[in-house]
């Protein structure tokens, strides 16, 4: 099971009343902080790692060892800023109704506690839905995740105004989309994320259980209740597309079943996922509505270009600029250079302006710099690293440039022959030799390709996901080198 990176961090309760009255006399809210400055969140959100003259002067290797600080590197586009307001205010229009001491509220947890199906009245269910939606690449997750970073995960509560109120608020819960695509799989994945950040054990208690659907709902509500979910961000929404090799329709984790699931209790979500998750949402009205309740935002390459609406021109995109600036380290080399506009277009033609392409294509083009001893980056030297380390991702992106996006996500899954024929004997690739041990040992059913690696499926719908990244560490490996390696994370 792939769950994403968590911090989770524990501070107690600190209330504040905010400006409007509305907000007030409800410690869900009140425990939260009003969005920041845009000035203070770009203070809080960028990263970027200075480097100064010394390192000019410092050995090849010390100087590569800079260089693999380049991914940490953070750049906030100007969508960000605007995506983390509309998450705070998700969570904190998600509490109004959810409001502790009232007897709406006693009321809502005594059906939930009882077993029962509860449902929040639509009268008064604000909760809203933001959708983050984009290539393979584009920094959908890293966006919502740093966005996140900025609010406290989990708030321990212990005494409002006078009264006992020993609680613990799980501000957000991020999990991604199951690979079994079944609603009991997407409701072990909540679990899990769960315990991992409270270190409880709902997953342990129910990854056997042989209950219906419906009493893991239920089950899964009180979890929701009893932690005060503030949002929910679910990644990776397009393993919920299906085809007729999948679940049967009562057991498919369809955004329908999401939807009606978080909603019921007015919960906020964020989905994020690539284009191909665009099924999902070609669903009844009552769904579509509610999912584009909330901002919707497409995440794709950075343009060097935008179209200026006032003159009807295009012009140069201000944010690629700054963007690749960041990236300008002239002190990682011994030679003078600058990002031309020449320099600076090369970067952005073979990376697609694909966030994730572009760092590891620059990475690249400086270690390049320093082991060819030219020292500098120039078009010629971009060109270059580029036919020698991004060949197998070469058609997909050719496809991106002609506009073919499916296909671009189609070429870019990690099914490429990763090859080493000395020690494997023969033409197979890496995730072929996943497949075959996967087939040959215990794992219930095959793995599946997912934009991230591949995606092993566990007993109780948990799975195990290998990062695409990865798989050019198995590729000099032998297949039984490579299934002990799996063995390894199996265990």
């Amino acid at each position: 099971m792939q769950i994403l990176e968590t911090q989770s961090v524990v501070v107690k309760a600190e209330y504040i009343p905010h400006n409007i009255t509305a907000y007030n006399n409800n410690p869900l809210i009140e425990a939260i902080r009003p969005a920041k400055s845009l000035e203070a969140f770009t203070q809080a959100i960028l990263v970027n790692h200075d480097v100064d003259a010394s390192v000019t002067q410092m050995n090849d290797f010390d100087r590569e060892l800079m260089i693999e600080l380049i991914p940490l590197t953070f750049v906030p586009s100007p969508k960000t800023f605007k995506i983390y307001r509309h998450i705070v205010k998700a969570i904190m229009v998600g509490y109004l109704h959810r409001r502790p001491f009232t007897i709406d509220y006693n009321i809502m947890q005594s059906e939930v506690g009882k077993g029962k199906d509860y449902e929040m009245p639509n009268a008064i269910n604000l909760s809203t839905c933001i959708s983050h939606i984009g290539i393979s690449g584009g920094g959908k997750t890293k966006t919502i995740d740093k966005c996140l970073s900025l609010l406290p995960q989990v708030i321990e509560h212990n005494e409002y105004k006078g009264n006992l109120f020993r609680k613990e608020q799980v501000v957000y819960v991020k999990f991604e989309a199951p690979a079994t695509k079944t609603k009991k799989g997407f409701i072990l994945n909540f679990f899990f994320a769960i315990d991992q950040l409270l270190g409880s054990s709902h997953y342990e208690l129910w990854k056997g259980s042989k209950a219906n659907n419906s009493a893991f709902v239920i089950e899964a509500k009180k979890v929701a209740m009893k932690y005060n979910i503030g949002i929910v961000f679910i990644d990776e929404i397009q393993r919920c597309v299906y085809d007729s090799n999948d679940a049967k329709d009562e057991n498919r984790s369809t955004l329908n079943f999401i939807d009606a699931f978080f909603n019921s209790i007015g919960i906020p979500m964020i989905v994020a996922g690539t284009y191909a998750s665009w099924p999902l949402f070609q669903t009844t009205m009552s769904t579509s509505r509610r999912i584009s309740s909330g901002i919707s935002e497409r995440c794709d390459g950075i343009e060097t270009t935008v179209y200026d609406p006032v003159t009807k021109k295009h012009i140069a995109n201000p944010f690629w600029n700054y963007y690749v600036q960041c990236y300008y380290k002239p002190h990682l080399l011994r030679n003078p250079f600058t990002f031309t506009d020449e320099i600076t277009s090369a970067l952005n033609f073979y990376s697609c302006g694909i966030p994730a392409l572009f760092i590891r294509l620059i990475k690249l083009c400086y270690e390049e710099a320093i082991y060819s001893g030219l020292e500098t980056i120039s078009v010629d030297l971009i060109r270059d690293v580029y036919a020698d380390q991004f060949y197998l991702l070469a058609d997909a992106l050719h496809a991106l440039r002609e506009g073919e996006v499916s296909t671009f996500e189609d070429l870019i899954k990690p099914h490429i022959k990763l090859l080493n024929p000395a020690k494997a004997g023969e033409d197979m690739s890496t995730a072929d030799v996943v497949e075959k041990y996967c087939i040959d040992s215990d794992v219930p059913n095959p793995p599946g390709m997912s934009d991230e690696g591949v995606v092993i499926d566990m007993p109780a719908a948990k799975s195990t996901l290998i990062p695409a990244d990865d798989f050019r560490n198995l590729s000099g490996l032998s297949r039984q080198e490579i299934a002990a390696k799996l063995d390894e994370v199996k265990s």
